[in-house]
């Protein structure tokens, strides 16, 4: 009889930890790792910097799905230029359109199919992966931090904004994640809730990857 499938599904505010983590996991593991939050940025980020569709706005992206969301891989959501903190108020934004999250819905959930097929399992990093894209995950967590703290270690990667300014980015993020019609932000009913506020990385993977091997 087959194994059961480690999945695991990690939810939570931006800038909490929970993508460090969710790698950890992975790597601990050896699992496929799935941020579904930068395919959103990667869309963002073609919004932003398309060449040939210049007449693409974030008014009106929505009537070139087609266009921005093809050829979409998961090796590009490892590009470094769709973390900034611009395009991560930029794919929040176009995160509440009803027709995007279904578009993408399927990508995210044959990614799904495909990774437990041949690696019976994987690890979802991002907004509704415990709530909407997977509840079915056998180990689900909502990751967070106090906004001042989550502020403070983000403007320690980004250097060229102040802290007032990463602080208004964030503040914002979580405005629109909580307060959107279309699948807001919340905490699974059967989600670990990690409070990153006074744990660093390390104690947050040791959280995680005990509560894991218990349920194991």
């Amino acid at each position: 009889m087959p194994k059961t499938p480690l999945t695991i599904a990690i939810d939570g505010t931006a800038s909490s930890g929970k993508g460090t983590l969710s790698k950890m996991l992975a790597t601990h593991f050896s699992l496929p790792y799935l941020n579904t939050g930068a395919i959103y940025r990667a869309v963002a980020f073609k919004i932003i910097n398309q060449t040939t569709n210049s007449h693409i706005t974030i008014d009106n992206f929505f009537l070139h799905l087609d266009y921005l969301c093809s050829n979409l891989e998961a090796s590009q959501l490892e590009n470094t230029a769709i973390f900034s903190e611009n395009i991560g108020s930029i794919a929040s934004i176009i995160a509440k359109n009803a027709q995007l999250r279904q578009y993408l819905l399927h990508w995210q959930q044959q990614f799904i199919e495909n990774s437990i097929k041949s690696h019976n399992g994987m690890v979802l990093d991002g907004r509704d992966t415990t709530t909407i894209i997977y509840p079915q995950a056998k180990h689900k967590f909502f990751v967070t931090a106090n906004l001042n703290i989550r502020a403070e270690r983000r403007q320690k990667q980004l250097p060229n904004l102040s802290f007032s300014e990463v602080f208004n980015q964030l503040k914002q993020r979580d405005i629109n994640d909580f307060n959107r019609n279309i699948a807001p932000l919340k905490v699974a009913s059967d989600a670990f809730v990690i409070d990153n506020s006074q744990l660093d990385i390390h104690q947050g993977f040791a959280l995680a990857l005990s509560l894991i091997n218990y349920k194991l």
